[in-house]
């Protein structure tokens, strides 16, 4: 399994885990979008009929080919394997593959590309939540029907995303932390939502709606 490290503005170590985006993200619509490589070789972006921005995951795909082949990697090992063969080989991937990273890191952020597709793959992740309880894990989705009515383990921070096919599920009770994006910050301040500059408030501690500024 691939995965990689950020640094954040407040000084804190992220793992990052990420699928290849649009063929993961079932619960897409106003951003759906993914990376295609044509015979010849070349990559391009196809987006959906209703995309109103930009994918910055898909259109990083486009521009990198070694994240492309990297995200797709991962789901290609998700696919043939059963809940706890996933955690078992991320467990083992990581412990062997990023030890380091493992013992100086803060949060686990889920998804910088793609999102929850497969129960099982949720399953997997909130058993590896778990495992992984010194770590704050946090993730955005919009495959809403996936996580309702569903128990979430206490260190994991799930912010419902706007903009997708299941945006009518999303209330302070199901979805108690939800992320829209906005074209600026009077956008924002319209909509009375503070602004989520650096995922501080996507991992925080309080259930929040707050806005990202479309990059």
């Amino acid at each position: 399994m691939k995965f990689k490290k950020t640094l954040q503005q407040q000084g804190l170590y992220v793992i990052n885990f990420s699928l290849p985006a649009g063929r993961t993200c079932p619960g897409a619509d106003k951003c759906w979008a993914m990376a295609v490589v044509d015979s010849d070789g070349k990559t391009h972006l196809v987006k959906g009929e209703k995309n109103e921005y930009i994918c910055y995951a898909a259109k990083g795909e486009v521009v990198y080919s070694n994240v492309q082949r990297a995200r797709a990697h991962n789901k290609a090992i998700i696919d043939g394997l059963s809940t706890h063969e996933i955690v078992d080989l991320m467990l083992v991937s990581l412990e062997s593959n990023y030890k380091n990273l493992l013992k100086k890191a803060n949060l686990f952020r889920w998804h910088v590309s793609g999102d929850f597709y497969l129960p099982k793959y949720r399953d997997a992740i909130f058993i590896l939540t778990q495992e992984l309880s010194n770590l704050i894990h946090y993730a955005y989705t919009k495959n809403l029907p996936l996580f309702k009515d569903v128990k979430l383990p206490d260190n994991f921070r799930l912010n419902a995303s706007w903009g997708g096919r299941y945006d009518h599920m999303i209330n302070s009770t199901d979805f108690p932390r939800s992320a829209r994006v906005v074209k600026d910050h009077k956008e924002a301040d319209q909509l009375g939502l503070p602004v989520d500059v650096n995922d501080s408030l996507a991992f925080g501690e309080r259930d929040l709606n707050f806005a990202l500024i479309d990059h």
